[in-house]
């Protein structure tokens, strides 16, 4: 994340020339301000079924003719207690041949990727928000090494981004497993680009974007709280109590947030599958991906099984 923000501050360097062009442009009446804050509700509802693939965090894949593969549910954390590796899951990653993520966090496309999470053709976000909410979506930013002024330029869908991760400065789960892939010599590749991923949030409509950003400013010291009750769901393996808890409030059955899941995880994990068949069949691989990829009859587990793999619970 380091190289990340570099790369950012050298981008918002360029920007700001354009900073005096807009940044005195008066408030318009459809401004969204904290004003238009809403309560979070509880919702009622509850699964009529327990989720398939909900028990672990890393399975076998295995085929007749193929070497056995393995994948693991990740979370975007650097809590000690969640990257200390189990046995288990040290051994397979260990053994494996080739490591797979999501993406890969190299320069060319961490570059690209920050290009597009900013504004360049002198809109700011002050366009859409006003003052005290602009300041308010600031202030939680720093915390995340953003600038005021790195701020303002920022999209909407990348300020609501930054803010649905933990703020704890440290290396998370996925990258250490990348740098331990590596060490031991493991051939390492991706499943998607950092442009595809942008691309989830970026070709949402503008008025989405602002929503979820609202949102999130509004309730963000109750993220905060999620973010360690789904970390204790993690380490306890519990996939299906993760999934519940992401999905308690009443926002989570709107269209907006449906349309979310459905580009967050249902349209990836197909996406996901399908590119993973030839790696699959190469056979060895460890596969790390987000753990709410894992379970239901739309998650990657319940796919890969339907095209013949057998799916083995191990950690």
């Amino acid at each position: 994340m380091t190289k990340l923000f570099e790369h950012i501050k050298s981008i918002y360097i360029i920007l700001l020339a354009l900073t005096l062009l807009v940044f005195n442009c008066l408030a318009r009446a459809e401004e969204l301000s904290l004003d238009d804050c809403r309560p979070l509700e509880m919702s009622q509802e509850t699964l009529e079924e327990p989720l398939e693939y909900s028990n672990a965090i890393l399975w076998q894949i295995s085929k007749s003719g193929q070497s056995p593969s393995y994948v693991f549910g990740t979370i975007h954390v650097s809590d000690p207690e969640i990257t200390r590796l189990p046995d288990d899951v040290r051994k397979a990653l260990l053994g494996a041949r080739t490591f797979v993520m999501e993406a890969l966090p190299d320069e060319e496309q961490l570059l690209a990727f920050s290009q597009t999470m900013f504004f360049n053709d002198g809109t700011t976000l002050r366009d859409f928000i006003d003052q005290y909410l602009f300041e308010r979506t600031a202030k939680i930013l720093a915390e995340y090494q953003y600038t005021t002024e790195m701020v303002l330029f920022l999209k909407p869908w990348a300020a609501f981004l930054i803010m649905n991760y933990p703020v704890d400065g440290g290396l998370p789960l996925d990258m250490q497993l990348l740098n331990k892939a590596q060490e031991n010599g493991a051939q390492v590749t991706a499943l998607e680009t950092l442009e595809e991923q942008g691309g989830i949030f970026g070709d949402m409509a503008l008025e989405s974007q602002l929503r979820l950003l609202l949102d999130t400013v509004c309730h963000y010291e109750m993220l905060e709280e999620d973010f360690e009750v789904m970390k204790s769901y993690y380490l306890k393996r519990d996939m299906q109590g993760l999934y519940v808890y992401s999905n308690q409030y009443t926002i989570s059955s709107e269209g907006l947030y449906q349309e979310l899941i459905k580009r967050l995880l249902t349209d990836r994990n197909h996406r996901m599958v399908e590119r993973m068949q030839d790696i699959l069949q190469e056979g060895n691989a460890f596969i790390a991906i987000g753990a709410m990829h894992l379970p239901g009859d739309d998650g990657v587990l319940a796919l890969l099984e339907g095209m013949g793999y057998k799916i083995t619970a191990i950690y």
